[in-house]
């Protein structure tokens, strides 16, 4: 794979238009929605600042503390640091505080905002680690089976004419299946906060099963559990005491 397009002579990452393009694509359609969802579209764009700002400093955060050791050894300079280098967990943090700030800010329902993102975050993500794909990063582990992939280009630290599962990948189809799922739930169900919580639940298992088959060291290891294994566990802890919280309190009144 090639990590770069050409343009006029110049190298555009994939990466990058990937992103770009997921979070164009998710943005168009989270805006399509907003009658459905009582937003205000100039609320969805504003909040939208919010968690984008948010979350790629939470991203770019979370990538140098999982990564600080690696950077430190092998002396990667500043500079490259910023260039590259995302976690989505720390993404996903971000975004979310950038969103309560918001939704705090001006009195809205915070829950109707976190459907809303959390509905078509699943296709920008997909769309996202599709980029992932040709740049090379968030990569497999060694498998020299059907569908296998080897990079002699990349734009991290790739093993090169290695065969490799294309994990990426599998992450995004899973991801879409997921977008349709909580699409058409979303259309069905008019309880605030369900499609949030699935979409937290269902994503956890996700990519706690997936970082098995990863094969990068970058994302951090604790106790043999990657950064993200730990997030997606803590996640479904928070998730299911605010659940039982909830519940609770609607029993007692």
């Amino acid at each position: 794979m090639e990590p770069f397009i050409y343009i006029f002579g110049k190298e555009i990452p994939i990466y990058g238009i990937a992103w770009i393009l997921g979070t164009a694509i998710a943005g168009l359609i989270a805006y399509l929605l907003t009658k459905k969802s009582g937003i205000e579209g100039y609320d969805l764009v504003y909040s939208a600042v919010f968690a984008v700002l948010a979350g790629v400093a939470g991203a770019k955060l979370l990538f140098i503390l999982v990564s600080l050791n690696i950077i430190i050894e092998q002396n990667i300079p500043f500079t490259a640091v910023l260039q590259g280098g995302f976690v989505f967990y720390g993404g996903l943090i971000g975004g979310a505080i950038g969103i309560l700030i918001y939704t705090k800010m001006y009195k809205l329902n915070t829950l109707k905002f976190f459907d809303l993102f959390a509905l078509v975050m699943p296709l920008g993500h997909a769309i996202g680690r599709v980029g992932c794909f040709y740049s090379g990063c968030c990569y497999g582990m060694r498998y020299d089976g059907p569908f296998s992939c080897e990079y002699t280009k990349t734009l991290g630290m790739t093993p090169l004419n290695t065969a490799l599962l294309p994990v990426q990948l599998i992450e995004a189809v899973l991801l879409i299946i997921l977008f349709c799922v909580l699409m058409y739930m979303y259309l069905k169900v008019q309880q605030t906060g369900i499609i949030t919580v699935i979409y937290l639940y269902v994503y956890s298992v996700i990519r706690f099963v997936l970082e098995f088959l990863r094969g990068d060291l970058e994302r951090g290891l604790i106790f043999g559990l990657s950064t993200s294994q730990i997030v997606s566990v803590m996640i479904v802890v928070f998730v299911t005491s605010f659940l039982i919280i909830k519940l609770k309190k609607k029993a007692v009144s």
